[in-house]
């Protein structure tokens, strides 16, 4: 028998997110995952616990990236954080170069 799968939208610090939960009955807990974001999966004894627990993984996975100078963008394309100064000094020394080959 297949799991039935319930889509939820919650809320974080960084925005709004879906995650699909649903039941184990061999683990006997509430399974969770971000479809957007699969390297996010977690668990909860109730429904309302693992609904935290998913806010309190996209919460660190949202900081970690944001640590890192990288971006995220939530369900409403919301962007969160922003690209590291290097990015940006990257960027213009690639177009700077481009525009001297083209000009």
């Amino acid at each position: 028998m297949g799991k039935k799968e319930h889509t939820y939208q919650v809320g974080t610090k960084h925005g709004r997110f879906t995650i699909t939960v649903w039941y184990d009955s061999r683990d006997k807990a509430y399974l969770v995952r971000v479809p957007k974001i699969p390297e996010i999966v977690t668990f909860g004894k109730t429904l309302a616990e693992a609904k935290r627990m998913g806010v309190d993984a996209l919460e660190l996975y949202c900081d970690c990236i944001i640590d890192e100078g990288k971006i995220v963008v939530d369900d409403a394309r919301k962007i969160i954080g922003q690209l590291a100064p290097m990015a940006f000094e990257r960027y213009s020394q690639t177009s700077a170069n481009f525009n001297k080959r083209t000009a």
